[in-house]
């Protein structure tokens, strides 16, 4: 007798695509030095806020990165910090918009800082 060939189909699912959870997350870390002393200034409420320069150069060309500290961590900045000092920076990413006097549309990234080290 012929032993039969024929395969049977196996029928068998494919198991379910394991979900993978992706989290998204707005970090930044910088060491480097100030390119000018910290400019402190407050909000129209009262909120004390600080603007920064950092310069950093781990590449041929240095890059410049615009900080901005919040509250007690940015006066804390400006009075410990001058031109030339270094320090370490973390924080997230901030993109805005505003439009200029001239009517045109005027763009920023900046880090908005959670933690500074001298």
């Amino acid at each position: 007798m012929a032993k039969s060939n024929s395969v049977k189909a196996n029928k068998q699912e494919a198991p379910a695509a394991k979900e993978t959870t992706f989290r998204s997350y707005n970090r930044v870390q910088l060491a480097g030095r100030l390119v000018a002393d910290p400019d402190l200034r407050h909000t129209p409420s009262g909120t004390a806020v600080c603007r920064m320069r950092l310069a950093t150069n781990d590449t041929q060309a240095a890059q410049f990165h615009d900080i901005v500290a919040w509250e007690g961590l940015g006066e804390n900045a400006a009075k410990s910090l001058g031109k030339g000092a270094t320090a370490v920076i973390e924080g997230r990413l901030q993109t805005r918009t505003w439009a200029a006097p001239d009517g045109s549309s005027r763009r920023v990234t900046e880090i908005v800082a959670a933690s500074i080290s001298a």
